[in-house]
């Protein structure tokens, strides 16, 4: 496609799209949207700012039936997540830089089979992954291309997802159902010693970049709301949100600790909406709010398909930002098209 709308919220790509994420080059600056097509696995770069431009092929490796990416390296590489027949399949795809556009390079690495839930260090260079074993979960910290890997903990769940916001701190929580007993736990990423954080009925959570904050939704039994609440660690005090965005639908600002991106609806929504959103049967349009974990404020900044805002209405998938803070993209869950949305102007 060619150069952008100059509307707040623009559409970077038709779908489907797996996942995306940004990327920044010097001399000259260019803000890049690099993003995974889901029915191929061919990857491509699309400079935004960049008049005239056009996306530009870095990977013509088919992998059919792409699921989701995790991105590591800064960008310079993506962990692959598909299904092969009834298997949850992993692969690294390192983009080479040296590679020409007729013949684009990617190095290609696969992790074991059956990876329940990954994460990437804030830094880019580890990954972490879960396999389930008879008794629960065992934590695997590993390089990006998955080579090298060591155990680092265990869990007696079988039903856990993991994140690594902080640098020296993983968060795993069991699988979020409204009503349903959870529990959150902080993971030292370099002893694995396994610490209990929270405990709350259908827990979904993240943290900050110092793991000084934890955000947390709950749905209470027989509760008709959401609550969603933001943790002091170090305090064990908590701040109830003026809105409800479902943490594992934020994102943490490059350039300040304490912000997070967030899409949440402006319309209600019932308390087990997003045990619904995950099955698929119920979708809802966001809107884009930034929220200050310290402070406790929160400012919508944009909500796609509004006369003003420009886009469509829509729920998000894979939420990024720029490194510089001036953009954020989104996958839309209707028809996986990818989407920018400019945070300044």
């Amino acid at each position: 496609m060619g150069q952008v709308s100059q509307q707040k919220v623009f559409k970077i790509s038709d779908g489907p799209v797996a996942g995306a994420t940004f990327i920044q080059t010097l001399r000259p600056t260019t803000t890049i949207a690099r993003f995974v097509m889901a029915d191929n696995g061919h990857a491509f770069d699309f400079a935004i700012d960049s008049q005239g431009a056009v996306a530009k092929p870095i990977s013509n490796t088919t992998i059919p039936g792409a699921l989701s990416t995790l991105w590591v390296e800064k960008g310079g590489a993506t962990v692959l997540q598909y299904i092969d027949g009834s298997t949850p399949k992993t692969v690294y795809l390192g983009f080479v830089a040296s590679s020409t556009a007729g013949n684009p390079a990617v190095r290609l690495q696969f992790y074991p089979d059956g990876i329940i839930s990954l994460a990437a260090a804030p830094d880019g260079t580890q990954v972490a992954y879960l396999l389930r074993t008879s008794s629960g979960v065992n934590g695997f910290v590993t390089k990006t291309d998955g080579t090298g890997g060591k155990l680092l903990f265990s869990i007696p769940l079988t039903q856990v997802q993991l994140r690594w916001p902080s640098q020296g701190t993983l968060l795993a929580y069991s699988n979020a159902a409204a009503g349903v007993p959870g529990i959150a736990f902080a993971i030292d990423a370099k002893t694995g010693v396994v610490t209990p954080l929270l405990y709350a009925p259908g827990l979904t959570a993240t943290a900050d970049t110092s793991f000084a904050h934890v955000l947390y939704q709950t749905v209470q039994p027989g509760a008709t709301t959401r609550s969603t609440y933001s943790h002091d660690v170090k305090a064990g005090a908590d701040r109830a949100l003026s809105f409800d965005p479902s943490p594992e639908q934020c994102v943490q600002s490059p350039l300040a600790a304490s912000v997070m991106y967030c899409a949440a609806p402006l319309s209600y929504v019932p308390a087990n909406y997003l045990d619904l959103w995950h099955q698929g049967t119920a979708s809802v349009a966001e809107s884009v709010f930034s929220f200050n974990l310290a402070s406790g404020t929160s400012t919508l900044l944009a909500s796609p398909g509004s006369a003003s805002d420009g886009g469509v209405a829509t729920d998000m998938l894979s939420i990024a930002v720029s490194p510089d803070a001036h953009y954020l993209l989104f996958v839309s869950k209707f028809d996986r098209s990818l989407w920018g949305v400019r945070l300044t102007q």
